[in-house]
């Protein structure tokens, strides 16, 4: 799957500078849904989607990567998700969308994460299906949510297209 991301993300214990401080002030403000870093993650992906698609931007559905729990999808992506299909005219499939239960990462070590995936995400099949699909998430680590995602997506018959993030998290060990 083709993916775009606007920055790099650096955990704190390998870069104190202060551009990197600035990305994870941001990163942490969107997931907290902010106003202030709402409005400009939506603004960076209207842009691109503009940019690149022009007037066919309607011909896609952008939906937001499940998040841990229903109401932090909802806190985190509702706001965004409007303001970038208002500005870009593109499809809004969070509408389509629905968490049960919670997810839990347990960390193994500074590379593992296990997760527990007590969860599970419904999603409109009659909505999705022969859609094309722009999944959009705030970070990407592994890409391992983002494929899972992808997989529900096309079982439903959608054409993922690809996926935006606002930061990569940049690995600093081997």
């Amino acid at each position: 799957m083709k993916t775009f991301n606007y920055y790099e993300y650096k955990s704190k214990r390998f870069d104190t500078l202060a551009e990197a401080e600035q990305v994870r002030n941001f990163i942490f403000a969107f997931k907290d849904g902010k106003q202030w870093a709402t409005n400009y993650a939506a603004d960076m992906v209207v842009n691109s989607f503009v940019d690149t698609y022009g007037d066919k931007a309607s011909d896609f559905v952008l939906v937001c990567a499940p998040a841990a729990n229903n109401k932090k999808y909802r806190k985190r992506f509702n706001r965004f998700a409007q303001k970038v299909s208002q500005g870009a005219k593109v499809q809004n499939g969070n509408e389509h969308l629905a968490i049960y239960g919670e997810r839990t990462a347990k960390h193994l070590s500074a590379d593992r994460v296990c997760e527990d995936f007590g969860y599970s995400v419904r999603l409109d099949r009659d909505y999705f299906k022969g859609k094309k699909v722009i999944i959009f998430d705030d970070v990407i680590t592994s890409g391992a949510t983002a494929n899972e995602f992808a997989s529900q997506l096309a079982e439903c018959g959608a054409q993922v297209m690809g996926a935006m993030f606002l930061a990569r998290t940049k690995r600093m060990y081997n």
